[in-house]
Order: structure tokens, then sequence, then C-alpha cells
């Protein structure tokens, strides 16, 4: 065994076809020293195009079914591959060995099986290849089950038809790429913990309804729901099926007061009539849906951030929020433009509207095209990594703007797992002779297994400028930026 890319296919007894599974296991073994990538995704074409692509595997490997576990591993040297494989066997194999051996005690490997099984429950979360996800979609929606669709991948028609399916059967379809929902306290996907309260969220977009929840979390607010419909709802083809599903939900709910509509750039004749639906809904609503700029109805609250948002919905329910506070503004840096590298897309987009200016750069790596056969960057933050340290050795950039998504399922430290990266990025700018400002945003509380305290102390030993929004971040960036450029 050489060091270098290796690759694996297992096609006997393996079912690990959950997508997050999937990705935590490689997301481990890529953390041993040594490790360049590690791969996991079940054998479809789709995945198998895109390991190809990367350059993760071989253009004339033997053919592969979609039930195979294909396995890439790059490593440094032979000691560094075993332990990434031992990880890998490892961890795959651990389900088996404590699986009992009664029938009874055998989970279930359907959704008509798991419907059996939890007999009360009226939910199934989703999250495996998109080829598979509509088809277990539509097998949740038959046992009458609500669906929680993790999984991305999946096509525009099937999204339709899964939709207005579900509205029929009174269910709802949140998702396909719905990251974030809070139901009846329960937090799914990439969900902060919160506090409950009397505020309602429906949002086409999953780190923007973690924006919103956590700001209000911050500023005294609790959240009754928070209802993800995925990124794709308020587009043309869509309608808005889910958003209008769930302000019906929200509207009917006795526990909710106020309710916060959130999205990324949508279709502006969808977002006309989402915000004449939730105008007609009588409870004090608020919208944040990036780029709108059509006529605002009478009784509804449009804001242009999602900070406002949070404060506004605050505000709704009778309480005086404070404002967020702003950072005091002593580092330097030399003259060049802002690159804004960010896990999660509305985030992305808010900021890079915020920042303005073409010289500019904003990557989101929550992007299918960055996710496609690899782990969410909220769950391994690797690839952006490399693009922060890469920004800082091109010459061209002064301010690196960031968020860090904490959470249940997100990276267990990812301020810790940022902090290296960042002091090799300035020290890289510094033997160039250049500086380099680091602003970040870290979305989360107290409550969130990483401690958002203890996460924004880490970035702030290594020099990082935090903020309490994204707005605050992304303005901070630009006042940095300017400030060089007036100098």
């Amino acid at each position: 065994m050489s060091a270098g890319l290796h690759v694996f296919l297992f096609s006997d007894g393996v079912s690990l076809a959950d997508e997050v599974a999937l990705k935590l296991v490689a997301e481990q073994a890529r953390q041993i020293p040594g490790v360049i990538e590690v791969t996991l995704v079940m054998g479809t074409p789709a995945n198998r195009a895109t390991l190809v692509a990367s350059e993760l595997w071989p253009v004339d490997a033997p053919a592969t079914a979609p039930e195979d576990l294909l396995i890439a591993v790059r490593a440094k040297s032979d000691d560094a591959l075993r332990l990434a494989l031992a990880s890998v066997e490892q961890r795959l194999d651990a389900p088996r060995e404590s699986r009992p051996a009664a029938r009874d005690d055998v989970a279930p490997r359907t959704i008509v099986g798991a419907r059996r099984r939890a007999g009360v429950a009226n939910l199934a979360l989703i999250a495996v290849p998109g080829p598979y996800a509509a088809i277990d979609a539509h097998q949740a929606l038959s046992a009458g089950l609500h669906v929680f669709l993790f999984s991305d991948g999946v096509s525009l028609a099937d999204e339709v038809a899964l939709k207005l399916r579900g509205r029929e059967l009174g269910l709802i379809v949140m998702g396909p790429e719905c990251g974030t929902s809070i139901v009846n306290g329960v937090g799914l996907g990439f969900a902060n913990r919160v506090r409950r309260g009397s505020i309602g969220v429906v949002g086409a977009s999953g780190t923007g309804i973690q924006e919103v929840t956590t700001l209000v979390h911050r500023l005294g607010g609790g959240i009754s729901h928070a209802i993800g419909t995925g990124g794709r709802d308020l587009d043309a083809a869509v309608g808005g099926v889910t958003t209008l599903q769930g302000l019906g939900w929200l509207a009917e709910d006795d526990g909710t007061r106020v309710i916060v509509i959130v999205s990324k750039p949508s279709s502006r004749d969808v977002a006309d009539r989402v915000l004449a639906a939730a105008a007609r809904i009588g409870k004090p609503a608020v919208a944040c849906l990036l780029g709108y700029d059509g006529q605002i109805p009478t009784g509804l609250e449009v804001v242009t951030t999602l900070e406002e948002a949070a404060i506004a919905a605050v505000r709704l329910t009778g309480a005086a929020p404070r404002g967020l506070d702003r950072p005091v503004i002593t580092s330097s840096a030399t003259s060049g433009s802002i690159v804004g590298l960010y896990t999660g897309g509305t985030l992305c987009e808010e900021a890079r509207c915020l920042v303005g200016g073409r010289v500019h750069r904003f990557v989101d790596f929550g992007a299918e095209e960055y996710t496609r056969g690899r782990p969410h960057p909220i769950i391994d933050p690797s690839l952006r990594h490399t693009a922060i340290v890469d920004a800082a050795g091109d010459g061209r950039a002064s301010v690196i703007v960031l968020d860090v998504i904490l959470g249940d399922c997100a990276h267990p430290d990812p301020a810790g797992a940022l902090a290296p990266v960042l002091v090799d990025a300035r020290e890289r700018a510094r033997h160039a002779g250049r500086s380099l400002s680091v602003v970040a945003h870290v979305v989360g509380t107290d409550g969130d297994p990483q401690g958002l305290g203890v996460q924004e102390n880490a970035l702030r030993k290594v020099g990082v400028i935090v903020c309490a929004s994204n707005r605050i971040a992304a303005q901070t960036a630009r006042d940095i930026a300017e400030a060089r450029h007036a100098g």
C-alpha cells in the first residue's frame, strides 16, 4: 500500500445510504493528520461522475451500482492512509456490531417499516442521496407523514410533484435541500437550541432561519415553530407551495403571535403572493426577502436584513429589544478587496448585497456545486479552510469575512478548527508584506453544544473581529476596506 489516492468499493451488506451519516464518517476520518481527503458516497451515476470530475475516482474503474458504497481516500503517507481506512471501517461496522439480534429490535430500513414501528410519529426526516430521496418522500406521504427532506440533488420536477401531492394530502413537504426547521421546539437539521416563544418563522433559507431564530433568542424572544421550505420554494416553478402552507399553519397556531418570513432572492410574482397571504392572516408579520423590490401590502412590515427581521419580530411581541453593538475597529489592512467565504447561502447573499461593489468576491460553499459528493461545510469546513489560505496568498484580499454556524448537527468545534487556519492565513499575508483583517459572525446560542461564547472567544484569541450579526459583520468588513482605500 502506498500513499496517494486509494479507492474502494463495498457491495456486500452495505445499507448505509444515510447521506448525513456518510458525511460524518468522512469528516471524522479527515481529521487524522496526514489525511488530505476522504469521501464516502453511494454509487449512483451522479455521485460517481462527481468523484471522477474531482479526480477522486478513476475514469476506467469498474462499473458501480447505486447500492454500492464508494470510498475515496487521499493521504500523504501509508500510516495516514491505514488510520483513515481503520476509522472508516470502525464507524461503518459500529451500527452492525451493536445491533440486537432480535428481529423486533432491528432498525427499520424503509419509511413504511419506520412508520409502523414508531406508531404515533407524524413526520419523516429524509437524508439519503438525491436519486432515492423523492422515492422515500413519496413513501412517507403515502404513510401519512409530513416530510423534512434534507437531501439535495432532487430534481425540480420531483420537488413540485412532492409538494403538490403533500398539499393535496394535507401534509407539508419541507425541502428538498431543507437545512433547518424547528417543530414544537424540536430542531431538525442544522437547527440551534433556542428558547420557546411566540414568534413563528417560515423560511426558504436554512441559515436565514438560523440567523433570525438565534438573534431572536439573543434579543430575549422565543420561537414557536420555524418551518424550512427548501431554497427553491419561492421559484416560479414551485410557486411557494410550502411557504403558503407554513403561513397557514402558523396562522392557526395559538402559540404563534408574530410571523417572520425569510427568503433568498425569489420570483417576484411568487413573493407578491406570499406577502399578500401574510398580510391577510391578521397576525403581526415581518418579511425579509433578499432582493425584493415590489409593493409592500398594508399591514406587513418588510425589512432588508435578517437582523432587522429579528428585532422587528421581538418588538411586535410587545418587547423593547435593544440594538446589537458594533465592534470598535482597531485593525489595519493593506488596500485590497473583501473576500466573503460563507457556509450559508442566505448569509452570503445578504453580505454581498450589503458590501456591494464588483471588486469584492463572495463564495457560498453550501451551494450544491460544492456539496455534491462532499459533506456540507457546516459539518466539514475543510474546503473553505483551503480557500481561506488561498485568498490570503493571492495578494488581492485585504479583508476576509466569514460565518461560523453552530447547532446540533454542525461541526463540534468550528472555531477551534478555523483558528489555526486563520493564523496561517494572516502569517502568509504578513510574509508577503501585507496585513489582513478577518471579520466573522458566529450563528448560535450558548445553549448549542459548541457554546456561542466559547466559539466567539476562540476566534477573538487569534485576532478575529467578532460581530453580533451577519449585517454587522458585512458592514464592518466594508468599513475596514473603505478606510484602507481612503488611506
